[in-house]
């Protein structure tokens, strides 16, 4: 049997709709870049994503004021949903966020998602958050489609 699980990245800001007013009335933007996405699973065999991994891992880019500081806090599910209400546990640990004032994958400063993270911007105003993870299926995981939403807050810090 194999399972096939996604983890959707959905961003939302606060309980705003649009972008989030920063210090002296300049905004910031998030997007949803990329998915962190297990792909296909084995019932009983834990999946594991790195925040380095260009294709699989979560990716937000934000654009926000320029040399200045933003808080960056995850909300983060506890399982992955699935058909009949199948779950998969999910884990995230100590360095399994990343954020690069340059948006590089590879220059990333590791951080834990759990907690919130503040984050010099830089100079070019754009940055990237980067995530991975762990979905642990059972071994008599059903098979199908399962996600979740992963809930990203980016504010300025004062």
């Amino acid at each position: 049997m194999r399972c096939t699980t996604y983890l959707v990245a959905a961003l939302f800001l606060g309980a705003g709709a649009g972008p989030l007013a920063a210090q002296g009335g300049r905004r910031i933007r998030v997007q949803g870049v990329q998915t962190l996405s297990f792909g296909n699973l084995l019932p009983g065999v834990p999946g594991v994503v790195g925040r380095t991994d260009p294709a699989r891992s979560g990716r937000f880019d934000i654009v926000a004021p320029s040399n200045g500081q933003i808080l960056v806090q995850f909300t983060l599910p506890n399982r992955l949903d699935g058909p009949a209400g199948a779950g998969i546990p999910l884990t995230f640990g100590g360095g399994d966020a990343g954020f690069s004032a340059d948006q590089s994958i590879g220059g990333q400063i590791g951080f834990d998602p759990r907690v919130g993270f503040t984050a010099a911007t830089g100079r070019r105003r754009r940055s990237a958050v980067f995530l991975g993870g762990r979905a642990q299926p059972s071994a008599g995981q059903r098979a199908g489609s399962y996600t979740a939403v992963v809930t990203l807050t980016v504010a300025n810090v004062l």
